[in-house]
């Protein structure tokens, strides 16, 4: 009678220890599944973001790179061509003050209306935009060009009489993108000064009136 209970424990034994050994094999398997799945969306939402501040980077970079080092030569060779051209017309002086009759141009005038006005006062660092040096941002002064807001406005006519006025080279002003430059400016001159003014009503304590 004993023997026939030893023999039917052991197998109910192994049943149980095989029952707790494949329980323990599933909670671990699963829960290395799940580990795993967390962990590769925690590296993927990581990558991701390294990779979307490497994007942010390349972009300021190349933003910089427009404004500094090709900006820089495209301004440096446009005042090499205008120190040309006054040796040119140094040259030619002789000619020009020979001619009995000089014929006076009619020049083309700038739709201010359209544009807008702009002073000294309100004056935008235009060289910032690329392919205008100082003698350029000097003659759109004179013209009465101060502002981001104003070039961002130019039309294909106005280039063409902006060109004219100031003895420009043609298509240089739409190759160097003067208009979609300006725009952008503009909106970070803007962003710029309303930052400013929101720190400044911050900082303004609200008083109580005396009497």
């Amino acid at each position: 009678m004993l023997g026939s209970q030893e023999a039917i424990s052991i197998p109910v034994a192994y049943i149980e220890t095989f029952a707790m050994t494949f329980g323990a094999f599933l909670i671990g398997y699963f829960g290395a599944s799940l580990y795993h799945k967390w962990l590769s969306k925690r590296r993927q939402k990581t990558q991701t973001s390294e990779l979307e501040a490497l994007r942010n980077k390349v972009k300021n970079l190349q933003d910089e790179l427009d404004r500094k080092a090709d900006g820089v030569f495209r301004k440096d060779r446009m005042d090499e061509e205008y120190e040309y051209l006054q040796v040119r017309n140094r040259a030619f002086s002789d000619e020009v003050i020979s001619e009995k009759v000089v014929e006076k141009e009619i020049l083309p005038t700038i739709n201010f209306e359209r544009i807008g006005r702009s002073s000294a006062a309100e004056r935008n660092e235009l060289q910032q935009i690329v392919g205008i040096g100082p003698y350029t941002e000097a003659k759109l002064n004179e013209l009465g060009i101060y502002s981001f807001d104003q070039i961002s406005k130019f039309t294909n006519e106005d280039i063409e009489i902006v060109t004219k006025l100031i003895k420009f080279f043609p298509d240089r002003i739409k190759n160097d993108r003067w208009v979609e430059k300006a725009k952008r400016l503009k909106e970070i001159t803007r962003e710029d000064t309303d930052g400013d003014l929101d720190d400044s009503k911050k900082k303004i304590p609200n008083k109580k009136p005396t009497y």
